[in-house]
C-alpha cells in the first residue's frame, strides 16, 4: 500500500514541474553541418581507408611470398 502512493506521488511531481510551450523547439529543424577530419567528407574518408586495407593486404602477401612463409 505504501509503495502505491509512492509511485502515485511520484508521478503527480513529474507531470506538475512539465510545462507546455506554444513555441516548442525540435532538433530536426536544425541546419545539419557536414563533419570534416583532414578536410574529408565521409565518402572520401571511406575510399582512403579501402585504399590502405587493399595496400597493406598486397604488401603483406608479397612480403610472405618473398620470405617463403607462403608457397603456392
Amino acid at each position: 500500500m505504501m509503495l502505491d502512493d509512492l509511485r502515485r506521488s511520484a508521478f503527480e511531481n513529474e507531470t506538475d514541474d512539465i510545462e507546455i510551450e506554444d513555441d516548442t523547439f525540435f532538433i530536426d529543424e536544425l541546419p545539419r553541418q557536414e563533419r570534416h577530419f583532414l578536410g574529408m567528407t565521409a565518402v572520401e574518408r571511406m575510399f582512403l581507408s579501402i585504399f590502405f586495407f587493399m595496400n597493406v593486404l598486397v604488401i603483406g602477401v608479397a612480403l610472405l611470398l618473398a620470405t617463403g612463409r607462403l608457397v603456392f
